[in-house]
């Protein structure tokens, strides 16, 4: 039951992603349990709702989150 909710692993790789792309992380909804086959959206609050799959290895999962927030149109944060 324990591997159906999200851990600090899932967390730190979301925010990883999130922070590098500028993404306040008050604007980022995670649900507590995961849900195949996973998603990402935004809400009309302008939040990102980011939902972990369940069954999905985490690495190849995390590099699709970064391609699905680059096709929504989020940038990486570039170094001045």
């Amino acid at each position: 039951m324990e591997e159906d909710l999200i851990g600090m692993r899932e967390m730190s790789g979301i925010f990883e992603i999130t922070d590098s792309m500028g993404i306040h992380r008050e604007q980022v909804t995670v649900p507590l349990a995961k849900e195949d086959p996973g998603s990402v959206k935004k809400l009309p609050t302008g939040e990102l709702e980011i939902v972990v799959p369940r069954t999905a290895p985490l690495e190849p999962w995390l590099e699709g989150l970064r391609a699905e927030l680059l096709r929504l149109g989020f940038r990486p944060m570039t170094e001045e």
